[in-house]
C-alpha cells in the first residue's frame, strides 16, 4: 500500500484511480491507514456480505480471506489487467507500464 501512497503521481498523471480492497471492516482499514502513516485512496470495504466483491472477481480464498490480486479496470467497466500475486504485488513501473496499454 505504501508503494501506491508514494507513486500516487505517476497513477494520477496516468488518470488512473488507485482503490484498495479487503474483507475488513471500516474501522480495521482506518486503523491501518493510520498504521501507514495516512493512506489518501479509497481503501473500500468487502466486509458484508463478506467477500461478495471479492467472489465476484475470483480472488476469495476458501478460507474466507482474499488474495492478494491486482486489476486494471477501464472506464468502461472492462477488465484489461487481473494477476494474482501469492508473494507480494508487482512493481508500480510494471502496473503504470500496463496502464499506459490502455
Amino acid at each position: 500500500m505504501s508503494n501506491f501512497e508514494a507513486d500516487k503521481a505517476s497513477f494520477e498523471a496516468k488518470d488512473a484511480q488507485v482503490l484498495s480492497v479487503s474483507v475488513d471492516s471500516v474501522f480495521a482499514h482506518k486503523a491501518f491507514a493510520e498504521q501507514m502513516g495516512g493512506i489518501s485512496f479509497p481503501m473500500l470495504s468487502d466486509f458484508f456480505p463478506h467477500g461478495a466483491v471479492c467472489e465476484q472477481y475470483d480472488c476469495l480464498r476458501d478460507q474466507g480471506f482474499p488474495k492478494r490480486a491486482v486489476f486494471i479496470i477501464d472506464k468502461q467497466g472492462t477488465v484489461r489487467f487481473a494477476q494474482v500475486y501469492e508473494g507480494g504485488i508487482p512493481e508500480n513501473s510494471d502496473l503504470l507500464a500496463e496502464l499506459d496499454k490502455l
